[in-house]
This record gives C-alpha cells, sequence and structure tokens, in this order.
C-alpha cells in the first residue's frame, strides 16, 4: 500500500499507525537514508504489518510470494499463488474465464502483487486518509476500489465490495477496462521492470 507523506508526519508515527515498525518502513522504502528525515509529498510504500496479515475475522494471510518458487524479475503467467489469497484469485478469475474474461488478461501472480501492495491481503482493509476518502469514497477491500467504481465493474450476484472474491472481480474488470490487462497496471510494471509500485 502506498501513503502520501504528509507535513508534520514522522516514521515513527507512520509506523504506529500502520501497524508495523520504523525498520520495516526503512526496509520497504530503499530512498530514506535517514530515519530522521522524510518529505512531505513523498511517497511512502506501507509494507505488511508485523502481525503477519491478521484480518478481522479472517485466517492468518498467505505467502503471497509463491515460496520456493519466487524468481527474480517478471513472472510468467501460471498459478495463483498458495493460500487464502490465491484460493480467492482462482474463485475470481474461475468467475471471471465463465464471463468471457480472457485468462491472458488477468496473471494471477500480479493480481496477487496488487493486493500484496494494496491492502497486504486483508478483505477489511479501508484507506481513510488518501484523496479519495477525503471525497467521500474511501478504497475498501482486498484491492482496494472505491465504491462507484465496484459498482461500475462488478459482476450481477457479487455486489458485495468487502467480499475478497467481488473485491477481485471488479479490481480485475476495471484494469482491464483502463489498461488492457492486469500485467499492464502501472504498478505491476514498475514492479516487474525493476521498479517500485505504484497505485492503480
Amino acid at each position: 500500500m502506498d501513503y502520501k507523506i504528509k507535513s508534520g508526519d514522522t516514521l515513527g508515527a507512520l509506523a504506529k499507525r500502520f501497524n508495523t515498525d520504523v525498520d520495516s518502513l526503512v526496509k520497504a522504502n530503499p530512498n530514506i537514508t535517514n530515519k530522521d528525515l522524510i518529505y512531505a509529498d513523498a511517497t511512502l510504500n506501507i509494507p505488511g504489518s508485523k502481525d503477519d496479515f491478521q484480518a478481522q475475522g479472517v485466517s492468518k494471510g498467505p505467502d503471497l510470494t509463491g515460496g520456493a518458487q519466487q524468481t527474480q524479475g517478471a513472472q510468467a503467467v501460471g498459478d495463483a499463488p498458495p493460500g487464502q489469497v490465491g484460493d480467492w484469485i482462482k474463485q475470481a478469475m474461475d468467475i471471471l474465464k465463465a464471463n468471457g474474461v480472457p485468462a491472458d488478461k488477468m496473471n494471477p501472480q500480479d493480481i496477487a502483487k496488487i493486493i500484496q501492495h494494496e491492502s497486504s491481503g486483508n478483505p477489511n482493509a479501508i484507506n481513510l486518509w488518501d484523496s479519495n476518502a477525503q471525497k467521500g469514497t474511501p478504497s475498501i477491500g482486498l484491492m482496494q476500489t472505491i465504491q462507484p467504481t465496484f459498482d461500475a465493474y462488478k459482476l450481477p450476484g457479487h455486489d458485495n465490495i468487502r467480499n475478497p472474491v467481488d473485491n477481485i472481480i471488479a479490481a480485475v474488470r476495471y484494469s482491464i477496462d483502463r489498461y488492457g490487462s492486469v500485467s499492464n497496471v502501472p504498478g505491476i510494471k514498475g514492479l516487474n521492470g525493476g521498479g517500485g509500485y505504484v497505485g492503480y
């Protein structure tokens, strides 16, 4: 998940706010060379919380890296990662395929990367501090969609923005409509090209 640094923010306060620690923030943001010096309007990558992404009412989050199969660089289209998020991705992809979405436009590894960066695998995640939240439409759920986008891209019978499968369905349809495929989402192109993640 990305956070735009505001004037007065400190790494210590942000670490507490996002249930992580300063060392994890520094590790996730290699551009930070001095823990006591961060700049307003810079983007801060918020890593997973130190309680291993334990969500309210949701079992422990999965290993989104694919474990030993993780390789450097771009991932080929393959299977969803193991674990609960992987199961949600598989379910969503099966529904999307049944509704005519081509499999080659929704790489499950790239979907997992978006989920990792947007919510750390927590379907109850809600962003209450960015520009969308200030407009009254906070980003919600596994892939952090705002309600108007979710409503525009959900499928019939999949109407709950907080349901992880429904959230993936809407976010993937939005990503394909806007960028041509999940792999073309700017944050994924950045990661696969050796750069950093940016929100979509």
